[in-house]
């Protein structure tokens, strides 16, 4: 979604001197360059504040995450964006510094993400549709033009699998100026370029860890389950070959007791289907924390 603003909108929310004051502080400051062509990016590199600068000059897209923590006027916004939207998961704010021809290469991220377009302007291209609903990771397009995962894993759930985007040919295109506003959902590819100077605030609404919806039931179940003895305790111990006299269990028996462990956790799911009322706990707890 793209919505169009007044210059003078984020008017005193922030601005490049703010920037250089939050990075002073402790927030999380990195950087990455676009290859020739925008094909793809360097993986993100940690920088320190007195570096902002000159990577910003080079040509690279300087990231500050959590700088709702280093500035009390994004702060407030978080928390009055958690609570107007009434999101269980972790709300934050990352600010992006880059100059004419920076900005991030072709890339899906595992939360949706609201721009806010502080100073100069950028280009954006967004896909039509998710790529996978509700991911866990963030993907991107690699050097051998190839999209795939950031994070390295041995394999893919099949939940997680997409096929090779047509990306930016059928791709939505908006240039966004001071005041304007774009809402990218998690899981749409998309790819952002400076046309100038440009600084730009994201609130990214995390759907990933705390206040997800398996975070939120499976924590409440284990926090009952944790009060039976036989779920603190360790597994059986794994069968020995035959012929040693020693406590350890039989095959046979170790699926028994990870039979009989499945059948308390229904017992617990039951329970929690008559009363929800931990189930309500935990939500409402989720919907309460800061940052």
């Amino acid at each position: 979604m793209y919505q169009a603003g007044s210059r003078v909108k984020f008017r005193g929310l922030f601005s490049r001197k703010r920037l250089d004051e939050a990075c002073r502080r402790a927030v999380e400051l990195h950087v990455t360059y676009a290859s020739e062509g925008r094909e793809s990016m360097t993986p993100l590199s940690s920088i320190n504040a007195d570096e902002v600068n000159a990577h910003y000059q080079a040509g690279g897209t300087v990231c500050i995450t959590g700088v709702n923590r280093a500035s009390s006027e994004l702060g407030g916004l978080a928390r009055a964006c958690k609570t107007s939207l009434g999101w269980s998961g972790l709300v934050d704010c990352r600010a992006y510094l880059s100059k004419a021809g920076a900005g991030y290469t072709p890339h899906f991220d595992d939360k949706t993400v609201i721009t806010l377009q502080i100073e100069g302007s950028k280009q954006w291209f967004v896909d039509v549709a998710p790529a996978v609903r509700h991911p866990i990771a963030n993907a991107g397009r690699f050097p051998d033009g190839v999209y795939r995962y950031f994070r390295s894993a041995p394999e893919l759930e099949p939940w997680e699998q997409f096929d090779q985007p047509r990306f930016p040919s059928e791709a939505s295109t908006y240039t966004l100026s001071a005041g304007d506003i774009l809402i990218v959902p998690a899981g749409v590819w998309h790819t952002a370029c400076a046309q100038g100077h440009s600084l730009s605030v994201a609130l990214t609404l995390n759907h990933v860890g705390a206040g997800s919806t398996h975070e939120i039931i499976f924590s409440t179940l284990l926090k009952q389950a944790l009060s039976d003895p036989n779920w603190r305790g360790a597994a059986p111990m794994a069968p020995r070959s035959s012929g040693i006299k020693e406590a350890y269990e039989t095959l046979s028996e170790v699926d028994a007791f990870f039979v009989e462990r499945l059948h308390a956790l229904r017992q617990w799911v039951d329970k929690s289907l008559d009363d929800r009322t931990d189930i309500i706990r935990t939500w409402s707890q989720r919907m309460s924390a800061g940052d």
